[in-house]
C-alpha cells in the first residue's frame, strides 16, 4: 500500500514540474536584451551602442499583467502587449507605435516595427 501510495505522488508531482515547465517555456513574459537592431541594411549591435555612449542597444521587459518596459536606444517607453494564439507578439508603446513578431525555435525574438526596423533579442 505505501508503494503504491509513492508512486502515485511521484507520477502526480512529476506531472506537476512538467507541466510548470511546459508553460514557462512557451511564454515571452520576462526581460529581454535587444542584441541587434537593423534598419535600411544597416545594423547595430551591443559594440556599436557602446562606441556612441549607449550602454546597449536597449531591452523589452514583458510582464505577466500585459504591461511592458522599452528601453530603446536611450529612450524609455512604457506600453502593453498581447500574444495571439498563433504566437504573433504585438507591443504597442508611446500612442502609436508598434513592434509585432515572434519567438523562433532558438528562443531568439524578431520583431519588426511598421518602417521595417528588425530588433532580434534574446533572454
Amino acid at each position: 500500500m505505501r508503494r503504491t501510495i509513492s508512486l502515485i505522488l511521484m507520477i502526480v508531482v512529476t506531472a506537476a514540474l512538467a507541466m510548470t515547465a511546459c508553460s514557462s517555456s512557451g511564454s515571452p513574459v520576462g526581460f529581454w536584451v535587444i542584441d541587434k537592431v537593423t534598419a535600411d541594411d544597416v545594423e547595430m549591435n551591443a559594440e556599436d551602442a557602446k562606441s556612441i555612449g549607449l550602454t546597449a542597444v536597449g531591452s523589452v521587459k514583458l510582464q505577466k499583467s500585459g504591461g511592458c518596459e522599452l528601453k530603446l536606444l536611450g529612450e524609455e517607453y512604457t506600453g502593453k502587449w498581447e500574444q495571439a494564439k498563433d504566437g504573433t507578439i504585438t507591443i504597442k508603446y508611446d500612442e502609436e507605435m508598434t513592434l509585432t513578431g515572434k519567438v523562433n525555435d532558438k528562443g531568439v525574438m524578431k520583431l519588426t516595427d511598421p518602417q521595417g526596423t528588425e530588433y532580434e533579442l534574446s533572454k
